[in-house]
C-alpha cells in the first residue's frame, strides 16, 4: 500500500507543510517526511491523527489508498455482450478502476439498427466521446441535429444531450468508440 503516497498526496492538495502538520498534529517533521516517502508505516494513531487533522475519514482514505490507477486490458480479456435482437455486440474496454467515472466501449452496430447513449440531468455536468472506426452510421443528437459519419469522424458533447446512433446501411456493420463521463448506458 502507498499510505505514505496519498498523506503527502492530501497534504499537498491542502496546502500544508510539513511543518505546519507537524506543529499542529505534535508529530515531527522528520517521522512525516519518512512516512510520506514510504520509509516507514504511521502507527494507527499517528496516521489517526493525520486524517483527522486533514479531515478525511479513515475508511475514505483506505478506499483511495487501494484503488487501482490504472487498467491495462488485452483484447483477449476484454468482456464482450452480444444481443443479435438489437443488432449491438458492445465490448467493454479498460475501464473498470474502482470508483471510476469514465467508460469506455467498443461496439459493432448490426445494419438498419440504432443505440440510446443514456442522457443525463445537466447537473452532472459529464462528456461522451464519439468515434467511428468503420461502416457510417446517422448520429442523432437532441432530436435537431443530425450528422452522417464515417470512419475517422467524432463527436464531443454533453452527457445531458440526448443521442441515438443509427447504422442506417443495408449490409455494412458499424463500428465505433463511445466514452463517458458518468457512464454511457444505464
Amino acid at each position: 500500500m502507498n499510505i505514505g503516497f496519498f498523506l503527502k498526496k492530501i497534504r499537498k492538495e491542502k496546502h500544508f507543510t510539513l511543518n505546519e502538520v507537524a506543529k499542529s498534529t505534535n508529530l515531527t517533521a522528520s517521522l512525516l517526511s519518512q512516512i510520506e516517502n514510504d520509509k516507514t508505516s504511521p502507527s494507527l494513531n499517528s496516521l489517526e491523527i493525520l486524517l483527522k487533522y486533514y479531515k478525511v475519514n479513515i475508511s475514505g482514505f483506505f478506499k483511495q489508498v487501494e484503488q487501482k490507477s490504472h487498467i491495462f486490458l488485452k483484447a483477449s480479456e476484454k468482456e464482450t455482450l452480444i444481443n443479435t435482437s438489437d443488432g449491438v455486440k458492445l465490448s467493454l474496454l479498460a475501464s473498470k478502476l474502482e470508483n471510476n467515472v469514465l467508460e469506455s466501449f467498443s461496439v459493432v452496430l448490426s445494419p438498419a439498427f440504432s443505440i440510446t447513449a443514456a442522457k443525463l440531468k445537466p447537473d452532472i455536468g459529464g462528456e461522451r466521446f464519439f468515434y467511428v472506426l468503420s461502416g457510417s452510421a446517422v448520429v442523432k443528437l437532441n432530436e435537431d441535429n443530425e450528422y452522417r459519419v464515417f470512419p475517422g469522424d467524432s463527436l464531443n458533447f454533453k452527457s445531458y444531450v440526448a443521442c441515438v446512433i443509427k447504422n442506417d446501411s443495408e449490409s455494412e456493420d458499424c463500428e465505433f468508440l463511445l466514452t463517458g463521463n458518468p457512464p454511457v448506458f444505464i
